[in-house]
């Protein structure tokens, strides 16, 4: 690649590398497009409404009610209110295992894309190495012996050229500055693309977990509630399946709201922190204003140096004549 690169092709000190960098921003756009069009908390919020059905329902074989407490519920109305509630979490779980099917695919998605960002930053580091590697082997050979030739041959223009040579190596060296930090923000891309796809990975195992446990635990309970319909002969065994049931669901009820909470947490989490877009603004923003004041100064400099340059010309130009006129 480095032996490929021609430094006497016009514009190639803003166009190298142009192919990759255009790569690059493509693949910005297909993340933002597909993290954009997903809704990743809708699992969250079908986990919540089961959750809340199922705590609701009180399916337990007791209903609290306001100054009386804690009644019985007859074994029909218990079994309607199962059947009511149990088709209802029945269409909740299928809405579960559609939004499960699609976070695995967004899953295997963010696997291509992980492995496209990795060869594009190789890409990168390659063009930016061929890059430098020709640069400085320019400046050690052929360099010299053009600066050897301009100065030898007296000639302003030909000093001129070469100076403008020196200023487009300069701006070369610029480009690669450029795709060296664009290199980096595709570096920092990938921890990122996997911060995503591990939040969908965690709601994927939450909706594993509340399927097969939490469903299960609740219809087992259901079957004892049901079961129990001698309540006056078996009140001191409802009684203590209650007490077994009520500590069982609140135990799961802890697991599955520290899981929900977890899981939540994560998903919820921005996937750059704002310190980080922070420190980049600021970065930018100061490389902004110290580019435009070393433009600024190059800009002075080259114009003092030119009116310098115009007074020992004049000088040179009167002296001549004077030492014309006096000989």
């Amino acid at each position: 690649m480095a032996q490929a690169i021609n430094f006497t092709q016009q514009g190639i000190e803003s166009s190298y590398g142009k192919d990759v960098q255009r790569a690059t921003s493509s693949f910005a756009d297909e993340i933002l497009s597909d993290t954009r069009s997903k809704d990743t908390g809708e699992a969250g919020e079908l986990l919540t409404t089961m959750l809340v059905t199922i705590d609701e329902a009180e399916l337990g074989g007791f209903r609290k009610l306001p100054i009386i407490g804690q009644v019985a519920v007859s074994i029909d109305k218990l079994r309607r209110r199962y059947q009511k509630v149990d088709a209802q979490i029945d269409d909740i779980v299928a809405k579960l295992e559609t939004a499960q099917a699609r976070l695995v695919a967004d899953i295997s998605m963010y696997n291509t894309m992980y492995d496209q960002n990795a060869q594009q930053y190789r890409e990168l580091k390659m063009t930016v190495l061929a890059g430098k590697k020709a640069l400085a082997d320019f400046n050690a050979t052929q360099l010299p012996a053009l600066e050897a030739e301009a100065a030898k041959s007296g000639d302003p223009m030909q000093a001129q050229v070469l100076k403008d040579f020196k200023s487009k190596l300069d701006r070369f060296a610029k480009r690669l500055d450029d795709l060296d930090r664009i290199s980096v923000v595709t570096l920092q891309t990938a921890p990122q693309i996997k911060i995503i796809q591990n939040a969908d990975q965690t709601i994927v195992d939450k909706i594993d977990t509340t399927i097969s446990t939490t469903i299960p635990v609740w219809k087992s309970q259901m079957v004892i509630a049901l079961g129990l319909s001698n309540q006056r002969k078996a009140l001191d065994l409802q009684n203590k399946a209650d007490d077994v049931t009520n500590k069982l669901l609140q135990r799961n009820a802890t697991a599955l709201h520290q899981g929900a909470v977890d899981a939540e947490k994560a998903n919820q989490r921005s996937v750059v922190e704002i310190e980080t877009l922070e420190k980049i603004n600021n970065e930018l923003i100061s490389t902004l204003k110290e580019t435009v004041q070393i433009q600024k100064q190059g800009k002075a400099n080259r114009e003092a140096a030119e009116v310098k340059m115009r007074k020992l010309e004049s000088d040179l130009k009167q002296a001549l004549i004077d030492n014309a006129r006096a000989m």
